[in-house]
């Protein structure tokens, strides 16, 4: 079941390829893009790229979806599925992940948390971070570990679940045809 759902949701890899062939900066990465283990849907690679993904959209740095791609192409993890994932963290959900993130640091370094204004401005952002920045990035990788196993023990389980559940519907059909 996983993997005809993945599959279903997967660009095809030759229109992708044909869309992007040529552009400037697609260049440095046309040998990699080949590698058939980036577009294929097995265990490996896509547990492996759902967990990178939720790992890098945790960290509080710009590009989630560039170190997704590079995660992905360095580990051959499943590319389309990294990049996708990332998008755990959107316009909707960062600002939770973030303090939440802010909030494990400040617990792990048992340090007292620095009151948020009401409005924050550009100007106490710059003024504050250098207060913030060492709970929020311990805090947002920690959290980012825990989102990425999380992720990644759910996704395997559903694959196991779904293989076994093929595997026992198999085997109640021979017995069927062998009892006929």
């Amino acid at each position: 079941m996983p993997r005809k759902f993945l599959k279903k949701l997967m660009p095809d890899r030759h229109a992708l390829h044909a869309r992007l062939h040529g552009a400037w900066y697609m260049r440095p990465f046309q040998a990699l893009l080949h590698d058939p283990a980036l577009w294929h849907i097995n265990r490996r690679g896509s547990c492996g790229a759902l967990a990178l993904g939720l790992f890098i959209c945790c960290l509080p740095v710009p590009g989630h979806m560039l170190l997704a791609v590079l995660g992905a192409l360095f580990w051959r993890f499943n590319l389309p599925i990294a990049v996708v994932s990332v998008w755990a963290n959107n316009p909707l959900t960062f600002g939770p992940i973030y303090y939440l993130g802010y909030k494990i640091g400040t617990l792990i370094l048992q340090l007292s948390p620095h009151p948020f204004p009401a409005h924050m401005s550009f100007h106490w952002i710059l003024a504050e971070f250098r207060h913030i920045w060492e709970p929020l990035w311990l805090g947002s990788v920690l959290l980012g570990m825990v989102f990425a196993f999380a992720g990644y023990a759910a996704l395997r389980f559903t694959w196991y679940v779904s293989i076994r559940g093929r595997w026992l519907r198999r085997r109640h059909a021979r017995a069927r045809k062998s009892d006929s």
